[in-house]
């Protein structure tokens, strides 16, 4: 019987422990969590911006429309190739690339110096812009 209640005193003994150890862990892992919480926004580093772009993307439920998600996700437009005109080359790529990024060139006619083909490509941007097209321009050389 002594025995028995000795053992009975050693394992609980044990569990009294492992539970005190276990607490102790969790409450080192809650301060460093509040510490993370309270920290000063210029403060982060990559990790911190790392760990909260996770959590922003766990708790977003909502899926992006169509005209919200990067180009490269879009679904392609889907085009009759019974409308199409083989005669219309222009029509094919315009409704192949409808709401995509297109690459256009365009040569200025005449001799132009560099400054004034400057001008004269800033002219076309600020009006395609004007348009709600965004552009961007490079000049390039002969």
């Amino acid at each position: 019987m002594c025995r028995y209640l000795l053992f009975l005193m050693l394992v609980s003994l044990v569990y009294f422990n492992i539970c005190i150890a276990k607490k102790d862990t969790s409450d080192k892992s809650n301060s460093e969590s509040e510490k993370w919480k309270k920290k000063d926004v210029r403060d982060y580093n990559d990790a911190d911006i790392e760990r909260l772009l996770d959590q922003w993307e766990e708790a977003d439920e909502d899926k992006l429309e169509d005209d919200e998600l990067p180009e490269w996700k879009r679904q392609p437009p889907k085009i009759d190739l019974a409308q199409i005109d083989p005669q219309d080359p222009e029509g094919f790529l315009k409704m192949s690339k409808k709401g995509r990024t297109l690459m256009m060139f365009a040569t200025v006619s005449g001799n132009p110096t560099e400054q004034e083909t400057e001008k004269i490509s800033s002219l076309w941007h600020s009006s395609l812009f004007n348009a709600h097209i965004e552009t961007q321009r490079w000049l390039q050389g002969e």
